[in-house]
């Protein structure tokens, strides 16, 4: 019976796509492990460890990064699709967001700041969307239902990556690499040897991907997926058809929703990363527990819940429950999750408040990126012309570029509003915007029409 067990699980799940899910793990323990500290470092002193910013400066500035950073996909994915290849790609990208990591843990000056961040912008440019979009094509011969469990479970491995590198920033920068004062006070935080560890592993993982991809990928992202000669007129031209078009036009309709989310969501490691560090009373038996810990809870409440809403959608297929409205109710718990936060400035006072409302707030703010990230992603993949499907992953990693932008300015605003304006407007603007979409799901089906036998509409 356990052989059975063991042979089943070899043929649902190959080498090749657990190879993915370790890549993912990595990248995403150094996105996070940078992500968590960053706007910390920013605000930091320069005699505490960091460059001294203000925080409308620094949300501003991370804000910008995350929002160009998600841009390079576009570009990642035009080049892989047409030129490189998935697996060249993602090997490429490897090597400058380790560059990258490498840089900010030597940086002296502003200057290398910001060449440290363009290198982690190219590499997510070339890894982002290939990495994400390879586990589709590793199952582009199973069914849609397949599939989607196969996202869901990638994507634990990207919440156990973003789990592990906010607790070991938090134990870097705040345990072991902090040099505090006679009172037990914090007098230089230790940021930079969080950055080397993240290049460390990056390339470290780089180079093992390098010489495991022919083995277990073999021909998967080997080759560009593009081969339509006869639309070479231009290097950007697009043909569709009249089904394509009308996919096409419900992904960008649920953009505009997925937007909206990923600017609540970037809230996480700006203004909820401020409140956290001075609002919250972060004393637990005596331990003072590190910022970067808060960001980690998303990730265990990720591990935690994957399985069982992926076991949920599969119940729920037989109810026709679509995407539309399960990213509705992804809005909707995302809506819950800045209600939390809105009751903990009023209820809090001149005091600091208890550490139960933000860790409320990340367990709806977890729901929401289940309810929508995974799907959209499944979506995105599944809905997109399959000769440009890498291309339209990336668009899908557009929807992250605009919000962060309007993450970052949203988050300054909290110098000048406070808190309590931010968070509760925030949680007005998702309830009502759930309810649009929720309101719109029929209209949104109909985009979604049924090609070669696969019902996308049903994720």
């Amino acid at each position: 019976m356990l052989l059975d067990f063991i042979n089943n699980l070899k043929k649902k799940y190959p080498s090749s796509f657990w190879l993915m899910c370790f890549t993912i793990t990595w990248e995403r323990f150094s996105y996070h492990g940078i992500s968590t500290i960053l706007v910390l470092y920013f605000t930091a002193s320069v005699t505490k460890g960091g460059i001294g910013l203000s925080p409308k400066e620094a949300t501003s500035l991370y804000g910008f990064y995350v929002g160009i950073l998600h841009l390079t996909p576009l570009a990642g994915g035009w080049l892989s699709d047409r030129y490189l290849g998935q697996q060249k790609s993602i090997i490429l990208g490897g090597f400058f967001i380790s560059f990258g990591n490498f840089l900010l843990f030597t940086s002296s000056d502003i200057y290398q700041l910001y060449f440290s961040l363009l290198s982690i912008i190219i590499g997510n440019g070339f890894f982002k969307a290939n990495g994400t979009n390879l586990v589709g094509n590793i199952y582009s011969d199973k069914s849609t239902l397949e599939k989607e469990v196969a996202y869901s479970l990638f994507y634990m491995f990207i919440n156990l990556g973003s789990f592990l590198a906010p607790f070991t920033a938090g134990l870097i920068a705040d345990k072991f690499f902090a040099v505090r004062n006679a009172t037990g006070e914090i007098i230089h935080y230790g940021y930079k040897p969080m950055f080397l560890i993240c290049s460390v592993i990056g390339i470290t993982w780089t180079i093992s991907f390098f010489y495991l991809a022919p083995k277990y990928l073999k021909n998967t992202g080997k080759l560009p997926c593009y081969t339509h000669k006869t639309e070479k007129k231009s290097i950007f031209s697009f043909t569709f058809s009249e089904k394509e078009k009308k996919r096409i036009k419900a992904m960008g309709i649920i953009s505009i929703f997925v937007i909206l989310f990923w600017t609540s969501f970037y809230q996480s490691f700006s203004s909820i990363t401020l409140y956290a560090r001075d609002y919250v009373n972060r004393s637990l038996f005596g331990f003072i527990v590190p910022v970067p810990w808060f960001a980690a809870l998303n990730a265990i409440f990720g591990i935690i819940f994957s399985p069982i809403l992926a076991l949920l959608w599969s119940q729920l297929r037989k109810k026709n429950i679509t995407i539309p409205v399960k990213i509705s109710f992804g809005i909707f718990s995302m809506g819950i999750a800045f209600a939390f936060m809105t009751v903990s400035v009023l209820i809090s006072g001149d005091i600091k408040a208890n550490m139960i409302f933000i860790i409320l707030a990340y367990i709806f703010n977890t729901l929401s990126e289940l309810c929508i990230a995974p799907i959209g992603i499944a979506m995105f993949n599944c809905l997109s012309p399959k000769r440009y499907s890498t291309f339209f992953m990336g668009l899908w990693y557009m929807t992250m570029f605009f919000a962060s932008i309007i993450s970052g300015k949203v988050a300054g605003f909290t110098q000048d509003t406070g808190f309590l304006t931010i968070f509760f407007s925030l949680s007005v603007i998702l309830f009502v915007m759930g309810s649009i979409l929720y309101l719109s799901r029929k209209n949104l089906d109909n985009l979604m029409v049924v090609e070669d036998d696969c019902d996308c509409r049903i994720i």
